[in-house]
C-alpha cells in the first residue's frame, strides 16, 4: 500500500523500516530530515515529503507517532496538516500516547472530512518497535482497523493486536498500561537501591525475587538491559513517561478516580528530570537513587 509515517524517531525509525520490509511504499515527513534515523530510512527506500499535507496527498494510509497531543494536532490538523491533504476514505493511525480527548476531537474532525481515524498507541519500547512485536491497542470503527489490519503486523506482533472499543479507548489502555509501568518501575529501583546498600547482591535479589512474589515484567526485562549493566539507554526516555503520567493524573481528575500512587511516582521522575536524566531511560530513577545513597546496583555478570 501506499502509506505515509509522520515522526522518525527512536520508535518511528524502526518502525517505518519494518513497514519497508513489509513491500509497502512508505513516505515521511520529518521536521529536521538531515538526522541520522531519517536518512537510514530514506536509504531503506522511503520517499520525503516536504510537509504533512504533502505526506497526505501521496497515501492512502498515515501512521504519526510523535511525543504528545499538542504535535499530534498540529500534524493531523494543523497548516500544511494531514487534513489539508487528505481525501474521501484517508485513514490516519495515531500510534501516538496522548489523551483520549485529543484523540476524539480529531477523529471528528476527520470524519467531516470523510477520513477515517484510529488511535493505536503501541507497547514493546523500542526493542518491540525493532524486532516488530509491538503490542498495539486499538480504539475507533472496528472494519476500518481490519482493513488495515495487514500494516499494523508488519509493526507488531499478530496476536498482540488488540481491538479495544470506540474513539479513544486504546489510548486509555495505554495510560493505564503505563501507569503500571511507572509505578513498579519506581518500586523496583527503590527496592534494590535499598537492598544494594544493605549488602544483598544484585544477581541474587533478582533471581530469588523473579520467582517469588515480587517478580514482575520490568525486574525480568527492562532492568537487566537498560540500568543493572549501568548503561540507563532508552528504550523510552524519562521524560515520555513522565508525560504519559500526567495524562493518567489528568485522566483520573476528568473520572474523579483517586490515584495517589500514580502522583508520587510522577513527583519521582520529575526529580529524575530535575537532575539531569530526562532523556534517558526511565529506570534511570534508581541512578538518581544509587546517587542520592552512594551505592551502585550493578550485576556481577554485566561487568
Amino acid at each position: 500500500m501506499q502509506l505515509g509515517f509522520i515522526g522518525i524517531g527512536v520508535m518511528g525509525r524502526p518502525m517505518t523500516l519494518n513497514l519497508l520490509k513489509a513491500g509497502h511504499d512508505v513516505t515521511v515527513y520529518a521536521r529536521h530530515p538531515d538526522k541520522p534515523e531519517v536518512q537510514e530510512v530514506l536509504n531503506a527506500g522511503a520517499k520525503l515529503a516536504p510537509s504533512s499535507r504533502a505526506v497526505a496527498m501521496a497515501s492512502e494510509v498515515v501512521i504519526t507517532m510523535v511525543p504528545n497531543s499538542m504535535q499530534v494536532e498540529e500534524v493531523v490538523a494543523g497548516p500544511q496538516g494531514i487534513l489539508e491533504g487528505s481525501r474521501k476514505d484517508l485513514v490516519i493511525i495515531d500510534m501516538s500516547t496522548i489523551a483520549p480527548a485529543m484523540s476524539r476531537k480529531l477523529a471528528e474532525n476527520a470524519a467531516s472530512k470523510g477520513v477515517h481515524f484510529l488511535d493505536a498507541p503501541v507497547s514493546g519500547g523500542s526493542q518491540g518497535a525493532i524486532n516488530g512485536t509491538l503490542t498495539i491497542m486499538v480504539g475507533g470503527d472496528r472494519e476500518i482497523l481490519e482493513r488495515v489490519r495487514p500494516i499494523l503486523e508488519a509493526m507488531g506482533k499478530k496476536e498482540n493486536i488488540f481491538y479495544v472499543g470506540p474513539t479513544g479507548t486504546g489510548e486509555i489502555v495505554k495510560i493505564i498500561n503505563n501507569m503500571l509501568t511507572g509505578t513498579i518501575s519506581a518500586s523496583v529501583a527503590e527496592a534494590f537501591v535499598l537492598g544494594t546498600k544493605a549488602g544483598a547482591d544484585v544477581d541474587t535479589m533478582a533471581k530469588i525475587i523473579s520467582v517469588s512474589t515480587g517478580g514482575n515484567w520490568q525486574l525480568s526485562n527492562q532492568f537487566p538491559l537498560r540500568a543493572f549493566n549501568g548503561s540507563f539507554k532508552p528504550g523510552f526516555m524519562v521524560d515520555l513517561l513522565h508525560k504519559d503520567l500526567g495524562l493518567a493524573l489528568d485522566l483520573a481528575a476528568e473520572n474523579q478516580t483517586p490515584v495517589a500512587m500514580t502522583a508520587l511516582a510522577r513527583q519521582m521522575y520529575e526529580m529524575v528530570r530535575a537532575a539531569g536524566y530526562g532523556r534517558d531511560d526511565y529506570t534511570s530513577l534508581m541512578k538518581m537513587l544509587e546517587e542520592m545513597v552512594g551505592v551502585e546496583v550493578r550485576s556481577k555478570s554485566e561487568k
